[in-house]
């Protein structure tokens, strides 16, 4: 009687359960080696690098305006000197030369004037005009720019915005004139400011 393999007893059973069980523990085994084994691939592969740009220098600009010849910031001393009467009357004039200049300054810019007097009551009695290039005489005779009628409080000179570029200079003449009226009493005395605005472009 030939000897036949026990596929259904207890032994069998035993057996392919036991070998299921191995099956399965070799298995999460080798699941965990692979999850170990991918989170070691990922954390050699964390690569990073970086890249800088740096810009050209920057530098303010420096905007500068200069009056009279040497240019000066404020009251050149050619200027105050010849633009002054000590005894004006109604219809006299007097001129003076004024550079404006952009020598030290490194941005182009457009400036204005505005002119007032020190004293109302004086002021109210002249009037100013600013004109291209120097005084002949006691006026100016270049093409007149702009008029200011009365100086008793602070007018800026009408359409008179004038470029000036970067080492650029403009020569103007600078007049003022007495208008009529009764004699005051006592004498008025004063000075006369202008203001000159330079705004960059």
């Amino acid at each position: 009687m030939s000897r036949h393999s026990d596929t259904a007893g207890p032994r069998a059973v035993l057996r392919r359960t036991g070998s299921a069980l191995i099956s399965a523990r070799a298995r999460a085994i080798m699941s965990i080696g692979i999850v170990l084994g991918l989170g070691a691939v990922g954390t050699l592969a964390a690569w990073s690098d970086t890249a800088t740009a740096t810009s050209g220098t920057f530098t303010t600009g420096r905007l500068d305006i200069k009056v009279g010849d040497p240019a000066v910031d404020n009251n050149p001393t050619a200027f105050s000197t010849t633009l002054a009467n000590p005894a004006i009357f109604p219809g006299d004039t007097v001129a003076a030369g004024l550079l404006v200049s952009n020598a030290t300054g490194s941005v182009a810019n457009t400036y204005t004037v505005s002119v007032v007097a020190s004293n109302a009551a004086l002021g109210n009695r002249l009037n100013s005009s600013v004109h291209t290039g120097l005084p002949s005489g006691s006026a100016c005779s270049g093409a007149a720019i702009s008029t200011v009628t009365g100086l008793e409080t602070s007018k800026p000179f009408p359409a008179l915005n004038r470029p000036l570029a970067v080492n650029g200079s403009d020569q103007l003449c600078i007049s003022v004139t007495m208008t009529a009226g009764a004699q005051p009493t006592p004498a008025l005395s004063g000075t006369i400011t202008y203001t000159i605005t330079a705004t960059s472009t």
